[in-house]
């Protein structure tokens, strides 16, 4: 049942965090040699409010710094604006007149009247018109990114068949109205030699790898035979062991006509002993299925 690596490495102790996080990240960092940052990657990636936030900083700042030379260039060369009535109402008619040209918008009350403001504004005009391409193809990148919205349980669980085989279970859903084709999934046992201290990983064979439609939730479960690398494991030997369920899941999506991942973990204080799951969809009474999310982690004691 010993597999290869899956990329993960082996030659790590169990100071090593999880393998996997919740969020399908790595627990890599690089440094040194020829690696690279790659801001496109960081800004298509991110979450929605920190990049709002980030554009709007962005746009903030270059205005405030235009702003800041057209006064230093004295209020005369934009005719247009009121007498000096202060730094700060200044400030904001500079701002203003930035914020304008920044956008192309121009609205003709202010305009630049000497080369220097000219310079500058023409300068502020093109920076404008190339960081509003940017977070264009920025905004399409984010939209057109094809990514599976896969909900998995907070918990796997051992749980006990109606012969009485163990297994081990946990439960996924699609968090969007789309239907998946095609969802596999592929389970890996990593634990950690006793005797060397390396990580090894074993393939956790399931009941069912594969299934045409995703609409429901699917509860994806190992049967712990004598067969399974978990046979005759405790709690305790968990803990020992450092175990880690690393899952695995490729769909096709239809709407956007591309494969789609999703990646999770559950480490050994993530698992719930002697649990099931309870069921999380009913029948309305119009006969449709009902799929309760909030349902998807809940579990009971096994009777």
């Amino acid at each position: 049942m010993r597999t290869l690596d899956p990329g993960i490495g082996e030659k790590f102790s169990r100071r090593t965090k999880r393998a996997i996080n919740h969020d399908g990240s790595f627990n890599v960092r690089r440094r040194g040699g020829p690696h690279r940052h790659d801001p496109y990657q960081w800004l298509t990636r991110m979450d929605w409010w920190p990049f709002i936030g980030l554009l709007v900083l962005f746009f903030s700042v270059l205005n405030v710094v235009f702003a800041l030379i057209y006064l230093a260039l004295g209020l005369e060369s934009l005719p247009g604006v009121m007498a000096p009535r202060g730094w700060w109402q200044d400030f904001l008619s500079a701002l203003f007149f930035s914020i304008q040209t920044f956008t192309s918008v121009g609205y003709g009350h202010v305009y630049p009247a000497t080369n220097g403001s000219g310079f500058v504004s023409s300068m502020e005009a093109l920076v404008g018109v190339l960081s509003f391409a940017l977070a264009t193809g920025l905004l399409y990148g984010r939209f057109s990114r094809p990514t599976a919205r896969i909900y998995f349980s907070r918990t796997a669980i051992i749980s006990r068949r109606a012969d009485g085989t163990p297994c081990l279970q946990f439960r996924i859903a699609n968090q969007r109205a789309n239907v998946l084709i095609d969802l596999q999934a592929r389970v890996l046992l990593k634990s950690v030699n006793e005797t060397t201290n390396d990580q090894t990983y074993a393939l956790l064979p399931l009941e069912r790898n594969a299934i045409s439609f995703f609409p429901l939730s699917w509860t994806l479960v190992h049967d712990i035979t004598s067969d399974s690398p978990l046979h005759g494991l405790q709690p305790a030997d968990y803990a020992r062991l450092d175990v880690e369920i690393i899952v695995q899941l490729k769909g096709y999506d239809d709407t956007f006509a591309q494969d789609v991942h999703a990646r999770n973990s559950y480490t050994h204080d993530e698992i719930e002993w002697h649990r099931r799951f309870v069921r999380a969809y009913e029948v309305d009474d119009d006969g449709i299925a009902v799929l309760d999310l909030d349902q998807l982690h809940t579990t009971e004691a096994l009777g």
